[in-house]
């Protein structure tokens, strides 16, 4: 089911892939490849490969991680080409950074979102250690090889040799089902596997430390999650308690909007707020032993 917030990421990351397909196909200033030196682990990759610091991309990197500082993973929700097929072909199954696929949340979604987040991180970090080695070791970054931001315009730059310069090679074929492999088979790529989520991993862990930047928040005058109501944690690709959240929504958060149009009584905005306010305008979740959400039943 597509619903108007998803088709609205659907609209923006293709206009996005469409705009820097247009610019490459034109001959503009900022062909396909250019997007990609806006990318940490690019950066990091090849720094480790050349055994020098890239310092004319360090501007724009520092720039999408200040972003990310301000309003949390929203480029994994709005931006990344990897989701869009997901959006578009993958259903809800999974799509959040933590893997989840829309199954009813936890008892304390908040709690687990993030300790979820943070072994996320570690093995994110993992992977990127592994990587930096071997583009260290061959003088190349070889994630970008495999990374599906990548694939995708990689397939792009396939499709306009076709259809542009008439020439097509095995680029066409190998790259949509690379990127059709990680993506639909490695279902955990984002929580698990994704360096690029490392970076942004971090961000997010420093804003949630500081209590900084834009989030969901409820209001606690028309929320219902006294009540039982469990609309936004279930409808949250993280489990997000949005009414009682802690740090998750600045930790996990990828504003997918999913739980502004999923709650009931409307009671989710978005909104800055240091851990003080949020405390203040934080509602209390009531579970009683009979309580059939809190059973798993």
């Amino acid at each position: 089911m597509k619903t108007k917030v998803k088709m609205a990421r659907i609209a923006v990351a293709a206009g996005v892939l469409a705009l820097a397909a247009a610019s490459a196909h034109l001959g503009g200033g900022a062909p396909l490849g250019t997007l990609c030196a806006l990318c940490p682990a690019g950066f990091a990759q090849i720094a480790a490969a050349s055994g020098s610091v890239p310092w004319a991309l360090l501007p724009g990197v520092l720039a999408v991680l200040a972003v990310v500082f301000l309003l949390g993973r929203a480029f994994c929700s709005w931006l990344c080409p990897s989701q869009l097929l997901r959006n578009v072909f993958g259903g809800r199954a999974p799509r959040g950074i933590l893997g989840r696929g829309g199954e009813a949340a936890p008892e304390k979604p908040s709690s687990c979102a993030s300790c979820a987040s943070s072994a996320g991180l570690k093995t994110q970090g993992l992977v990127l250690a592994v990587l930096l080695a071997v583009s260290f070791a061959v003088g190349f970054p070889v994630f970008c090889l495999l990374c599906p931001i990548g694939l995708v315009f990689g397939t792009l730059w396939a499709l306009n040799r076709v259809f542009v310069l008439l020439q097509p090679g095995w680029e066409l074929i190998v790259f949509p089902l690379m990127l059709l492999a990680e993506l639909f088979l490695f279902k955990r790529w984002c929580s698990s596997i994704c360096p690029l989520g490392f970076f942004f991993g971090l961000a997010a862990k420093a804003r949630a430390r500081l209590g900084l930047g834009a989030r969901p928040q409820a209001d606690c005058a028309t929320c219902i999650s006294k009540d039982g109501c469990r609309a936004c944690s279930t409808a949250c690709p993280e489990g997000i308690d949005v009414a009682s959240p802690g740090t998750a929504t600045l930790d996990s958060c990828t504003f997918c909007l999913d739980c502004v149009e999923n709650c009931p009584t409307k009671s989710i905005k978005l909104g800055f707020g240091t851990p003080s306010d949020v405390q203040e305008n934080q509602v209390p979740v009531v579970i009683s032993d009979d309580d059939p959400i809190a059973k798993g039943e």
